[in-house]
């Protein structure tokens, strides 16, 4: 028997067990072999505009707190965060260091503790990521 997991678009990722069952219409299913193990973490994080090149694409993320869910099942990697006011699915890319996402023209890349935030249209845009401090 094959288990569903289902990423919903309100950035929650859950989980259904047994026969093959509708997707709601507002969510994604990937089905994976029995027996695969799903890690979720989830991260907040606190962004800044590195410089003012970066202050429309800082513009697009949260206001304040920045919550991403990091999904690993197998070999699939996916960061799920919001940006623009839509949640965006990011998958991961090869990255010579760190874990790099891809969804559309933005990219994810996180490193230790911190997490850079980009765009593939605008190389001067970086906006910084750290840890928001607890409380």
């Amino acid at each position: 028997m094959m288990k569903k997991y289902s990423i919903g678009l309100l950035s929650f990722f859950c989980l259904a067990t047994g026969m093959a069952m509708a997707a709601p219409a507002n969510s994604l299913q990937i089905k994976l072999p029995s027996g695969t193990k799903v890690d979720r973490q989830t991260a907040v994080y606190t962004c800044s505009a590195k410089d003012r090149n970066a202050t429309d694409l800082l513009a697009a993320l949260p206001e304040n707190r920045v919550t991403v869910q990091y999904l690993n099942a197998g070999d699939i990697s996916l960061a799920v965060l919001q940006v623009g006011g839509q949640t965006q699915v990011f998958s991961n890319v090869i990255a010579a260091d760190g874990a790099k996402y891809a969804a559309a023209q933005y990219i994810w890349w996180s490193k230790g503790d911190d997490a850079l935030f980009s765009s593939a249209t605008d190389d001067k845009a970086l906006v910084t990521c750290r840890p928001a401090s607890k409380g």
